[in-house]
């Protein structure tokens, strides 16, 4: 039974893109009236994703509202701009679940966590989940879900993915299918969050909360994709929430443009721009393209650089609503082209506290460390606010050199910044800039400015913010790593600071043990919060530093690691660690490392790792002796001061 209501409703958004990591932020509506829900008129064409009539029901329906007109009709005249969008995983964002989008098997396995035992397994071509009960979980603490004694558990048909690159998402009707629901509970599409996510790359299912460095205490979340992904993983997204009297009781009639981010998300609604070429064909008229712009259609590459890079920052930046209480039924009407800061307040350091939750997503720099935020760098580098550098600068969707980046033709290089900077000490001379050998991985422009310093999507990210190293007087200052010693891993923050100094004349500073006599990676990976730590491990494996400095001392210290507090810092370190070369030799015979497995467990393991190093330090080249820096002791090799 439907009722229009007055409800508290707290909406979270989590774009869980590049990936994506997700950022969050909140908005609450106290005692809003929402609108009874109307189905579209008649007059409004629904298209459909699937024959399958149980996922039409349990699905966003694909509509043509607000001018939208869906991809498949872009196809007919832009084939090449078609198909280099459709080997995107901008595409493959959000698809309806079926054997050809899903990547993990659901093989009947099950899958334990705290008290509870999942199941995920196939009914022909059909993929259902034995899990928590949805109305169940929604009345619970969040923290308190994972070991509640008595869960009650239902089989849910898993209908919609999103993620294709790095992990995959699953998200489950919150009706019964099997209980046979009559039409108008059908009419209901909220779909709720399987809380496993498949790795795709490890082949690896992991509890959805432990894929984000997130406050263990926390729990996890309740998530529904109709009021946290519909904003920008979909096109022209409308959840049409109806209020009911019971505030567990959640009723979305949801639709959407097109599934994923296609081509309207970026060149806007393009039922003017069809209608006039319809218009032109109709009438046989000989048209030819003269290369000025089309005004029946937005092209971003046409835009100022404040409005190019909005249509990136939709979604790629950390916002709240300008209009919180018409969200939840028409949705955000940012269309390409229209000034995005109208539609959205764009989130910065500056206008957060510790007491917000966004505090979190920065380095006390102002720099956003959480990916997926590209807009909040890039508006804060001199590139763009001096220059007139934007997003387009780099990437390009349809001449890009491969999906997984998006980096137009020949800008994986320093191509992409040698566009501006044409002065010799960045082209002819560029050693003397970097004062690193002008092939090596020093002098790519990259590294030193755009260092990966933002996490998302279980591993490190670019961060998007151009900027330069440096290395402050005032420790607290230094929280966010910095390129030098994120590739020069066995050295010490006073050592940046003296070649800086040294090289680019930054002023001459004394710091303080540790960092005079402990190399940094040591201190973040043993000291440092959760990102640093997290950042610290990743780096420990990443190409590049495995020519500056010997592989052998960091076995033990990532070691440490594998009983963190924070389930996705263990997971990276795990992932890292088994890329180290020593490690083949160290891990014979130890059971297989499980991250989250009981602490007692993680203990276990730790041990053993650590005894197996120190029996065959000889085999593996042994510790480099006499190195403070690594907190090797002289006469205790295999001993880490912590």
């Amino acid at each position: 039974m439907r009722h229009q209501g007055k409800a508290r409703i707290i909406a979270v958004f989590a774009v869980l893109a590049v990936g994506a990591a997700a950022a969050i932020y909140w908005f609450s509506l106290d005692e809003t009236e929402l609108a009874e829900y109307e189905p579209p008129p008649e007059t409004l064409n629904v298209r459909q994703a699937t024959n399958d009539i149980q996922l039409q029901t349990a699905t966003p329906k694909l509509t043509d509202h607000n001018d939208y007109v869906g991809a498949q009709v872009c196809a007919k005249c832009h084939q090449e701009e078609h198909k280099s969008w459709h080997s995107s995983y901008h595409r493959t964002m959000t698809q309806i679940a079926s054997p050809e989008t899903i990547r993990a098997d659901f093989d009947g396995r099950e899958m334990k966590l705290g008290n509870t035992t999942y199941k995920i397994y196939r009914k022909g071509e059909e993929y259902w989940v034995r899990t928590h009960d949805p109305k169940w979980e929604l009345r619970q603490r969040p923290d308190l879900i994972r070991d509640h004694p008595n869960p009650k558990m239902a089989d849910k048909r898993i209908v919609m993915i999103t993620g294709s690159h790095k992990m995959h998402m699953f998200w489950m009707s919150w009706e019964h299918f099997d209980d046979e629901p009559n039409a108008e509970d059908l009419d209901n599409n909220s779909m709720w969050l399987f809380p496993w996510v498949y790795m795709i790359e490890q082949q690896k299912w992991i509890p959805y909360e432990d894929s984000f460095i997130a406050d263990p205490q926390f729990g996890r979340p309740p998530t529904v994709w109709n009021q946290s992904c519909i904003a920008c993983h979909a096109v022209g997204g409308q959840p049409h929430y109806q209020a009911e009297e019971d505030r567990y009781d959640i009723e979305f009639h949801s639709n959407i443009a097109d599934y994923g981010i296609s081509c309207e998300a970026c060149h806007g609604p393009g039922k003017s721009h069809v209608n006039k070429h319809q218009a032109l064909l109709s009438a046989n008229t000989n048209v030819e393209l003269s290369g000025k712009a089309d005004s029946s259609i937005i092209n971003p590459l046409r835009l100022d650089k404040h409005k190019q890079a909005q249509v990136c920052g939709q979604c790629h930046s950390l916002f709240e609503s300008n209009h919180p209480q018409t969200f939840l039924e028409d949705g955000l009407d940012y269309q390409p082209g229209n000034d995005l800061i109208k539609n959205r307040q764009m989130i910065f350091h500056e206008d957060t506290d510790p007491s917000l939750v966004y505090y979190n997503m920065f380095w006390n720099d102002g720099t956003v460390r959480i990916g997926g935020r590209e807009y909040q760098g890039l508006v804060k580098s001199e590139c763009f606010t001096h220059g007139e550098m934007t997003c387009l600068s780099c990437h390009s969707l349809h001449s890009m050199e491969e999906p997984d980046n998006q980096l137009g033709l020949g800008l994986n290089s320093n191509q992409a910044c040698v566009q501006c900077h044409k002065e010799p000490e960045y082209t002819t001379e560029l050693s003397a800039h970097t004062h690193h050998l002008s092939d090596s991985e020093g002098s790519k422009c990259f590294n030193c400015h755009m260092p990966h310093t933002s996490y998302a999507l279980m591993g490190g990210i670019r961060s998007h913010r151009i900027d330069s190293p440096q290395i402050h007087r005032q420790p607290q200052k230094n929280e966010k790593p910095n390129a030098c010693n994120l590739c020069h891993l066995d050295q010490t923050l006073q050592w940046t600071a003296d070649a800086l100094s040294q090289w680019y004349g930054h002023d001459a500073i004394k710091l303080n043990s540790p960092h005079q006599d402990v190399a940094a990676s040591v201190t973040w990976l043993l000291r440092g919060n959760a990102v640093q730590r997290t950042l610290a491990a990743w780096h420990m494996t990443w190409e590049p530093t495995l020519e500056t400095s010997s592989t052998n001392w960091r076995l033990p210290l990532m070691v440490q690691l594998l009983n963190d507090n924070y389930a996705a810092t263990r997971y990276v370190t795990w992932q890292s660690l088994q890329k180290l070369p020593e490690y083949k030799q160290v891990q014979e015979g130890i059971d297989f490392y499980q991250f989250v497995s009981p602490v007692t467990e993680r203990i276990k393991i730790q041990q053993a790792l650590m005894n197996s190093w120190g029996a065959k330090l000889d085999l593996i080249g042994g510790p480099p002796l006499n190195n403070p820096r690594l907190l090797f002791k002289t006469d205790q090799p295999s001993v880490i001061d912590q």
